[in-house]
């Protein structure tokens, strides 16, 4: 009696599974969506400050405290969704035309928006400092702090969590994915609250303007997810 192993046929191209990377597709664009909508609820509800002096926003988080973790809670992990979802942005494109621009802006939002969650967490101790130190001390410990080299370098990478999107959009853009309009909302939420003081409601709103791309893109990861299912 002979046993012979035979090697199984290998699948047709269409019956062949779906990689893990497309299954994570969907997750990305949910991630998105709900990233957006968390980081617009958390600057919504910002504890409002008299001024922008760094006095009145020690003041304004020691105010009340519970708001000011809500907000932190709120930003940190809608920053944090945002900032893993956007590193499934390239696999929307299709050919060369536009991949690098939307790669190089995918990285630069990933590890601006990573830097934004942790800067976040300053809240939580600045609210804390401004309840339990007199306003003096407060202050003073406040601007040691954020003259730290440490923190100055942090602050700087934040910038790539603004600049990354509007570059990734572009890309985008360019590679046919979104329509060019809708770059438009995200460079008119961020100049305008560059020119503006800030306000919880009014920054929200600003926020949820600059969101109308991000939550488009959000929604084509799931589209194109579900097309990709059905052919697959």
């Amino acid at each position: 009696m002979t046993t012979s192993l035979t090697t199984p046929p290998a699948p047709a191209l269409d019956e062949r599974p779906r990689s893990a990377g497309s299954r994570l597709l969907p997750l990305a664009g949910g991630a998105l969506i709900a990233g957006s909508l968390l980081y617009v609820t958390g600057m919504a509800a910002s504890p409002p400050a008299d001024s922008m002096s760094d006095a009145d926003y020690i003041a304004s988080l020691a105010r009340d405290e519970g708001r000011t973790a809500l907000s932190a809670m709120l930003l940190h992990y809608g920053n944090l969704a945002l900032a893993l979802a956007w590193l499934a942005a390239p696999a929307l494109v299709r050919g060369r035309r536009g991949s690098r621009t939307t790669i190089v802006g995918a990285l630069l939002s990933a590890i601006g928006l990573v830097t934004v969650t942790g800067m976040v967490q300053f809240d939580y101790w600045t609210g804390a400092i401004g309840s339990e130190l007199d306003q003096a001390t407060a202050l003073a410990l406040f601007e040691t702090v954020n003259g730290s080299v440490g923190v100055a370098v942090a602050g700087t990478l934040t910038l790539f969590g603004l600049l990354g999107p509007v570059i990734a959009y572009s890309g985008l853009a360019r590679a046919g994915v979104i329509s060019w309009w809708l770059v438009a909302p995200c460079v008119a939420s961020l100049v305008a609250s560059m020119a503006t003081p800030f306000s919880p409601v009014l920054f929200g709103v600003y926020a949820l303007v600059g969101a109308v791309p991000a939550i488009a893109i959000g929604l084509r990861m799931i589209q194109r997810s579900r097309v990709e299912a059905t052919t697959a």
